[in-house]
């Protein structure tokens, strides 16, 4: 019988426990039968083992060297998994497609310290993921997928908008970890769509929300400012061609803008 790893505090390590959830994670991405799954952070393989099982072809990231050497012994004789030590913030998806393949899978129980990184990574890959299926804090969770004018609403939210659609598929609670963790867990499910919002320059765009919500408690006007003036923006002129468009978005708040507003206020920028 192997010998369980200690969970490491500075590597954000809680191992999940539950063969049942493990399952039921794997399940969110469908059929991954000889299809190119990516598992972020696999510990003791809680979800190695289902991902084996269906028949996917996995690459696992990890960068404990422990968790590698216990993995490679538990799984000696699977042909469908390569483990690689690195970190997964340092890959290129594209590097892992196979050659008929346009798309492949991440999945993950994300360290809580790393997410919103883990997220940015995402979406930097996106052109070449179909869905990422994460484990992640539920506080986290729900502020990727908050609605607009609440206080979880934010720059996380709107970029994932826009390059696809998310929801928490169900929470798993603290027990089901070791070390038990102090917060709630939430299952991410991230469908990325690289047609949705074909015409948007997205990470410009990403530019623009961060800007707007700098001083999130100043209405646009304010939080803005800086941003108009960096980029050689007529204030008075913007103000005025939103005015006559019945566009009140300076007189808004960050979190009270849909995504698609933020898209009209922005294209606004260039139209004066």
């Amino acid at each position: 019988m192997q010998k369980k790893i200690k969970a490491l505090k500075h590597l954000g390590q809680n191992f999940l426990q539950s063969p049942a959830i493990a399952n039921k994670i794997v399940s969110l991405l469908g059929d991954i039968a000889n299809k190119n799954v990516l598992e972020i952070g696999p510990g003791m393989g809680a979800l190695t083992s289902h991902l084996i099982s269906s028949e996917a072809d996995l690459t696992c990231f990890e960068v404990d060297s422990r968790a590698i050497e216990y993995l490679n012994e538990k799984f000696a004789d699977t042909s469908n998994l390569t483990i690689i030590q690195t970190d997964i913030r340092n890959t290129k998806v594209n590097n892992y497609l196979s050659c008929e393949q346009q798309k492949l899978s991440v999945i993950g129980n994300i360290p809580y310290n790393i997410t919103n990184d883990v997220l940015f990574w995402l979406l930097d890959n996106s052109d070449y993921i179909d869905r990422a299926v994460l484990t992640i804090q539920k506080e986290v969770a729900k502020r990727y997928t908050a609605k607009e004018n609440t206080k979880e609403y934010g720059i996380t939210t709107l970029a994932l908008k826009l390059f696809g659609n998310s929801k928490i598929c169900f929470h798993i609670p603290a027990g089901a970890f070791f070390p038990v963790p102090s917060v709630i867990s939430s299952v991410l499910q991230i469908d990325f769509d690289s047609e949705l919002y074909g015409g948007v320059n997205k990470l410009e765009l990403i530019k623009f929300i961060r800007a707007s919500f700098s001083m999130r408690r100043k209405i646009l006007s304010n939080s803005l400012h800086r941003y108009f003036v960096e980029h050689n923006i007529d204030i008075v002129k913007l103000s005025q061609t939103l005015s006559h468009n019945n566009k009140p978005f300076l007189k808004c708040r960050a979190e009270q803008l849909t995504l698609e507003e933020y898209i009209l206020f922005y294209n606004f920028l260039f139209t004066i």
